[in-house]
């Protein structure tokens, strides 16, 4: 229902809204796509994009692994600590020479 709508032209908004884990593929005028909030799709259609699919997503895990795959994988080896953040477990560095 909220998809055909917004894919409609020209756009007539739902008498609903749409629930919190719909979020919609927009993609730009200049091609380039991104996932949002169905909930967005008034705006972003009023500045040219289109809507090109949807997808449910229940939980910030699966949100984040949608638009940045790769992104829940346990860091590269050698930045699991830092001395910045005083990370636990953080090796300290040798004291200077004399």
């Amino acid at each position: 229902m909220f998809l055909s709508a917004a894919q409609a032209s020209p756009y007539i908004p739902p008498l609903a809204t749409p629930p919190g884990n719909l979020f919609f593929t927009y993609q730009r005028p200049d091609g380039d796509t991104f996932i949002a909030s169905a909930a967005q799709a008034e705006l972003f259609l009023r500045l040219g994009f289109t809507v090109s699919g949807e997808q449910t997503v229940d939980d910030s895990d699966s949100f984040r692994a949608l638009v940045s795959p790769g992104s829940l994988a346990p860091p590269a080896s050698g930045v699991e600590f830092s001395e910045a953040t005083a990370t636990p477990g953080v090796k300290a560095a040798a004291p200077p020479a004399p």
